[in-house]
This record gives C-alpha cells, sequence and structure tokens, in this order.
C-alpha cells in the first residue's frame, strides 16, 4: 500500500476510534508502507473495588493499552489488536503464542475479516471491533471469559498450522482412577519447506492402537520416507499422559510452549512430570544403537483433569497435544541434534471423521463448462451434480485445507491428513475423466490478477459457480468488470440451518450483480423466509471439532444438505442451458412441517446504474424501486415530489444499492419549484424496514424529481453538505429527471 494510503487509513482509523466512549485516548505511533501502529488506552469497566485498587485480581488494568495494526491489505483485512507485553497469559480466549510477542487476544469465534467487514461502511466496522476489544476486557477482568454452567475452555488452536487428529473419545478411555501413560501408534506427514516450529507443518494421527515404546518384541514404530510431492510421510508415536484423579487442576495454563524444557516444565504443572520424564529415556532406549536417516515428530497429549466439564464435553479431562522432532544420525549425542534442536510445537487437536456420506444424480441439459469457487460441502457437491450431469469443470477454487469435521456434510471422504479441497476434488473427479486446474489462493486477491484469474475461470469457461457464501467473494465477483472476466456468474447458498437456499444469477455483463439480487432479496422477503434469513434460532452455531477448536455452521444433516443443494443445482442447470436476457433470484423454503419445499422466482431486470456526482461513489437502482419512483412522480403531477430510498451502502466497492422507497410523510410539502421531505412517521418507517430486512437495509438518503432536465440545483447541493455534517458520508441524493436519474453527496 502507498505510504500516503496507509497514512489515510490510520488517520481515519483515529478519528473513528476517538468517538467510542471507552476510549481515552488514541495516538498514532508509526506508518510505513506496510504497516500503520496505533495505540488505545481503553477504560475498562470492571467493578469499582477493582477500580479503587487499579486493576482486577487476575491483573487487568482498569486502563488497559493496546495496539492496533493496519496492514497493506486493509480495510479488506481486519486490524490486528495485541496486548501490552506483561498482560496476564493464563486467561482464556488469548490465541497461542510465544512469550516473548505480545498476548493476541481471540475476539470473536470465527473470521475476524469477516466479522470487521459485514457492515458494510467501514466506520461500523471499526466501531464494532473496538467494542469487541473493550466487551473482551471486561469479561477478562471478570474472570468470566469461561464459566462452569459454559464448561471449562480448551486454549483456543484453531488457527495453528500444525494438527493432531485423533479419537479423543479411545483417549480419555486409557485414563484411569491412578497416574499412568501409554504410547500410540501414529502416522504423519511433514510440510515440504521450513523448518520444525519454524513453517514445516506437521501433522500427526495417532491411531487406536497401542505401541511398544520399550524392548523389541514389536517392529520398530519410527519409519520415515519423503514422497514424491516433498512431503515427508511415515509412522512414529504418540505418548498420552494422566495423573491421578485427586489431582485436579484449576489453573487456565498458558500456551507458550516453544521447547522441550519448557514441555518438561509443563508437564509438571500438569502433575505427569516423571511420566514424561520415563517416556524421554524409554525413546532414547529405543533407538540405542539404531542410525538411521529418520526425521519425524513425536507427538505428546498432556490429560489435565479440570474442575467441571469441558466445553461441549461429558468428561472434565481436557487433551492438550505437542510434538518435537527427533533425528537418529550416526555418531548422535541425543535425538534432538537436528535442525529442530529443542523445539515444541503446539498441536491444533481435531477429532477423527465418521464417514457418512452418499450421493447420486439424474440428467440434465447440455451444460456449458463451469468453474467452481468453494470446494466445502455445498461447493463439492454442486460439482459433483454438475459433472454427473455431463458438465465440464474447468476449475475449482479453495485455499482451505480439507478437515476431519468437513466429513460430516463434504461429497469427499479423506483421512486427517488430507490436501487441500480444491485437490481434494480433483483427485475426485480423475476417475471421471476430467483435470481441473486448481488455485489455491484468495479468490478475493485472485480476481483482480489477470494470472490468477485464468486460474480461477480458464479461457474456455462459460459458467462461473460461487458456493462460498462468503460475502467478501460475492462483493469481489461482482465488482469485477465483465471485460475482465467475461463468464456468466451463478451463486448457490443455504441458509435457516438448511430450511432454505437462494440461487443467484447475474444478469448479461453483471447487470445485476450478484450483490444486486442479495439487496433485491432483502427488499423482498417474504414472512417465512424473514424467518430462515434472520431469526438467530435457525442461525450459525459453534460446533466443537477438537480439544479447543470450534467451526461456526448451521447444524443440520447431510440429507438436508444435500436435498436442498440439490434443488439448487437443478435450477442452476436450467439456468446454464437458458440464454435469460436477466437477472434471476430463486428462493426455496421449506415449510413449518417439514413436508414440502416451495421455490419462488424472481426476475430482475438491470438495474439502472448512477454515478455520484463529487463523492465517487456508484449508485446501482433496482428495477421495482425505478418503478415505484415513477409511479409517485406520475400521481403528483406539476409538482416536485420526493421520499426516503433504502437500500445497502458498501465502503469497499464504494457502492450505493437502492432497492425500495418509502413514501414521503403526509407533512411533506411538494410545489413546482421545491419539496420539502416531512418528518411525520418517518423514523419509525425506516426503523422498521430496517428491522424487516434483519438490519440489512438502510436509509441511504433521499429522492426527489425534477420537473425539467436539469442537473442539481444550488439548494440540493447545500442540502447534500448539511446532511453530510450530521451523518457519515455517503448520504446520497438522488435526482428523478423526465428521463433520467442524477445523484450527489458531500464527502463531509
Amino acid at each position: 500500500m502507498a505510504l500516503a494510503d496507509m497514512q489515510r487509513h490510520a488517520e481515519h482509523f483515529l478519528r473513528v476510534a476517538h468517538e467510542h466512549a471507552e476510549v481515552k485516548s488514541v495516538d498514532l505511533v508509526s506508518v510505513t508502507e506496510d504497516e500503520a501502529r496505533i495505540v488505545l488506552d481503553l477504560d475498562v469497566n470492571m467493578p469499582f473495588v477493582f477500580r479503587t485498587r487499579g486493576q482486577s485480581p487476575n491483573g487487568v488494568r482498569k486502563v488497559e493499552r493496546v495496539e492496533v495494526h493496519l496492514s497493506p491489505d486493509y480495510p479488506r483485512r481486519s486490524p490486528r489488536f495485541y496486548l501490552r507485553d506483561d498482560f496476564p497469559r493464563d486467561l482464556p480466549h488469548l490465541t497461542p503464542g510465544s512469550i516473548r510477542r505480545p498476548p493476541v487476544p481471540c475476539l470473536i469465534d470465527g473470521s475476524l475479516d469477516e466479522f470487521f467487514n459485514q457492515h458494510g461502511m467501514l466506520e461500523l466496522g471499526i466501531a464494532f471491533i473496538i467494542e469487541q476489544m473493550c466487551v473482551w476486557l471486561v469479561k477478562a477482568a471478570q474472570g468470566t471469559l469461561m464459566s462452569a454452567q459454559q464448561g471449562w475452555e480448551p486454549p483456543l488452536r484453531g488457527q495453528l498450522p500444525d494438527w493432531m487428529v485423533f479419537d479423543s473419545s479411545y483417549v480419555r478411555s486409557h485414563v484411569g482412577k491412578g497416574a499412568g501413560s501409554v504410547a500410540l501408534s501414529t502416522r504423519f506427514l511433514a510440510g515440504r519447506t521450513g523448518l520444525f516450529g519454524a513453517g514445516k507443518d506437521v501433522w500427526l494421527e495417532p491411531d487406536n492402537e497401542l505401541s511398544a515404546l520399550i524392548g523389541n518384541f514389536k517392529a520398530f514404530p519410527f519409519r520415515s520416507m519423503v514422497h514424491e510431492n516433498g512431503f515427508t510421510i511415515g509412522t512414529t508415536l504418540t505418548g498420552v499422559f494422566w495423573p491421578d484423579e485427586k489431582t485436579v487442576n484449576a489453573d487456565f495454563l498458558p500456551d507458550t510452549i516453544e521447547n522441550l524444557d519448557e514441555l518438561a516444565a509443563r508437564a509438571k504443572e500438569c502433575s505427569v512430570g516423571p511420566a514424561f520424564e520415563t517416556f524421554l529415556q524409554r525413546l532414547a532406549t529405543r533407538w540405542k544403537g539404531r542410525n538411521t536417516d529418520f526425521v519425524g515428530p513425536v507427538g505428546v497429549i498432556f490429560c489435565v483433569r479440570r474442575p467441571f466439564r469441558m466445553m461441549d464435553r461429558d468428561s472434565s479431562i481436557e487433551l492438550v497435544p505437542y510434538a518435537f522432532e527427533i533425528t537418529a544420525p550416526a555418531g548422535r549425542r541425543s535425538l534432538f541434534e537436528g535442525s529442530a534442536g529443542k523445539a515444541v510445537v503446539p498441536l491444533r487437536p481435531l477429532e477423527k471423521p465418521t464417514p457418512s456420506l452418499l450421493c447420486e444424480i439424474s440428467g440434465a441439459p447440455k451444460l456449458g463448462p463451469t468453474a467452481i469457487v468453494g470446494c466445502g460441502s455445498v461447493g463439492s457437491k454442486t460439482t459433483l451434480h454438475l459433472v454427473r450431469a455431463g458438465a465440464k469443470i474447468t476449475a475449482v477454487s479453495d485455499a482451505r485445507l480439507l478437515q476431519p469435521h468437513n466429513m460430516a456434510r463434504h461429497a469427499l471422504v479423506r483421512d486427517g491428513l488430507a490436501q487441500g479441497k480444491a485437490q481434494e476434488l480433483v483427485e475426485e473427479l480423475k476417475p471421471l475423466g476430467l483435470t481441473p486446474t486448481v488455485f489455491g489462493g484468495d479468490v478475493v486477491d485472485g480476481v483482480r490478477d489477470p494470472d490468477q484469474r485464468n486460474l480461477i475461470a480458464p479461457a474456455d469457461t462459460k459458467i462461473l459457480l460461487n458456493t462460498t457464501a462468503s460475502l467478501l467473494v460475492r462483493s469481489a465477483l461482482s465488482s469485477i468488470s465483465y471485460d475482465d472476466l467475461s463468464v456468466r456468474i451463478g451463486e448457490i447458498a443455504l441458509f435457516g440451518r438448511g430450511e432454505g437456499a437462494f440461487v443467484l444469477w447475474e444478469g448479461p455483463e453483471r447487470n445485476p450483480s450478484l450483490d444486486d439480487l442479495v439487496a433485491h432479496l432483502y427488499a423482498d422477503v417474504t414472512p417465512r423466509e424473514r424467518t430462515l434469513l434472520f431469526d438467530p434460532e435457525f442461525g450459525l452455531s459453534n460446533i466443537q471439532i477438537g480439544e479447543g477448536c470450534g467451526t461456526l455452521t448451521m447444524p443440520m444433516t447431510d440429507a438436508r444438505l444435500s436435498a436442498m443443494t440439490g434443488l439448487a443445482v437443478e435450477q442452476v442447470m436450467r439456468l446454464m442451458s437458458s440464454t435469460a436476457e436477466n437477472g434471476e433470484l430463486l428462493v426455496f423454503n421449506r415449510d413449518a412441517e417439514g413436508v414440502s419445499t416451495t421455490i419462488r422466482r424472481v426476475i430482475v431486470p438491470p438495474f439502472v446504474e448512477v454515478g455520484v456526482e463529487k463523492l465517487g461513489w456508484h449508485l446501482r437502482l433496482s428495477p421495482s424501486a425505478e418503478a415505484k419512483i415513477r409511479a409517485d412522480i406520475a400521481a403528483y403531477p406539476g409538482v416536485e415530489t420526493g421520499g426516503v430510498v433504502i437500500g445497502t451502502c458498501c465502503s469497499r466497492t464504494q457502492t450505493i444499492t437502492v432497492v425500495d422507497v418509502i413514501d414521503a410523510p403526509e407533512d411533506s410539502t411538494r410545489s413546482p419549484a421545491l419539496f420539502v421531505l416531512g418528518t411525520q412517521g418517518l423514523h419509525d418507517k425506516i426503523l422498521d424496514r430496517n428491522r424487516e430486512s434483519g438490519g440489512a437495509l438502510l436509509d441511504v438518503g433521499t429522492w426527489h424529481s425534477h420537473l425539467a432536465e436539469q442537473g442539481p440545483s444550488a439548494l440540493d447541493w447545500k442540502t447534500a453538505a448539511d446532511l453530510a455534517q450530521v451523518r457519515p458520508p455517503p448520504s446520497v441524493l438522488l435526482i428523478a429527471t423526465p428521463s433520467q436519474f442524477l445523484a450527489i453527496a458531500d464527502a463531509g
């Protein structure tokens, strides 16, 4: 990012942050092309007795200094927050990391980037992310980041690159009343580049099988080989350790382990120190006299007895996995003389999958070459439906790895050491005679780059289907010009925990776009659709996919997802074989009894595109909103009339989308030369419209008519300037002349 742009973003962040009630002070520390660093002094709302002492009993101060970093891809990526170096680390909801680096709070359960961008307006994103930081500090001070009612929360390891995939029930089944340990046979895969603990990813999968650590009565458990793709694969073992039943640990242990000495100290904290020391001695004994080129990890699981049950578990035993690397060259003095030394990595603990998947489909009309963006549950099933219907898949795009919990609804069945979702999907398609290109990067960035765009949608692609349910991906695909990406774009998404779904099908040359169609949907929902789309009862839930690892998802059976996705794909296949000259929106919803599913079809003609003078934004006016405006003008001939425009506003794409209007209140004034918007009942109508859309649709400005073909008047510009002073831009003034629309706004 250019230095001037970074400076502008930093100063804007400061202005917005300064208005937050809990921000006592805000300062800009430094700005470079790569990063802006800002410090916030946040007032922590803690009990009075804590405030008089200056801090809470656990060490949270009444005023906490937080450092905020803006990266070069801000504001598309969220700001990152860092606590002071000496902030207490024995608290939940801190991401794992070195004691030599500032603690990083886990502010939300999910994607911080998606949370930051979901509000449309950048100012709202900044305000809400600061509010999340304040709420986190309050809970930290009050000791309520975790509670017995909710369950004990393990360290938040959901973003770690290194994994251990194991059957937690099997591991816990070995934990008896007395202290003990076992070793489990384990398969592993290690990355192609980097060093252990420094960029070399490692994944371990203990089997439900005991391994002999001492003696030669069983096959030697260690072997490794470099696969042709550069990954190292092999077998090793994992040590499992637990204390006696009377040893209950109520301390939250900082997730800062980096080397074997620290791991040994942690073993003592978990009351398994002697057993762990014995494990290391037996490991050395087992390797005595053996000289090989083996290089691989050894797994460790500490079983910690907690004072109450684990979150979303029936057990109070926390499972905390780590790994360290050993080598066995000739002339060694220990097993830790390799490049990794005594490095230790914390592992992301994931459950082994239970396969439950079956998919069949019938034929369809001739389909054009199709690229798929998103290879998750909906994307994988969509791809296989289309392939089995005869479509050629030109490319599949997904940056994510195929994880064990995806097996619940994904079309593929793989073990815990799978590759990326896109590559695995390609492997599934090879027996069907297809070898699509794979794009494993960020589609949001990729569509802007010609070379990456050719991987996402190769030259012979006619259709691109988005199945990610990501607003960032949808926005990127909506804003890319048709000249740069000359394909027809559609989207399939489920909502309401599989009780509903929608298909978006853009118009020719991206008008209407996917973003336009979603805004139109929010303006046109039926009561049943409104419930499924916006009622929290049908929203996302956190599902545990491992110890301390959760995923936000819509709980539903594989059958429900498959059924609704299948219905959506059938309509996509109809659209793929048609020559529709308009956009199309299809909404599916199953009735409350679960007996039948209805499909509502809406044909959406092109939106009117209007440049917003002075502000440099774009306004897109839906055909239905345009029709209401023209009808109102016809109802009041010879005078100017107007009202309020309702829609969405996106800072990322600098676009205002108008999809509805609210009629002028009864106290409005209409005359041949002037329209004055009244206020009677208007505020309530705007709030009602916002609630009906689940908060998606906002009052984005006003409209009024001109009787002649004339541009904005001096009064119009004054009104725009006045509006900019009392509300954040853009607040648009839409002017309807007899033959066209004009739009103005003041930047403030």
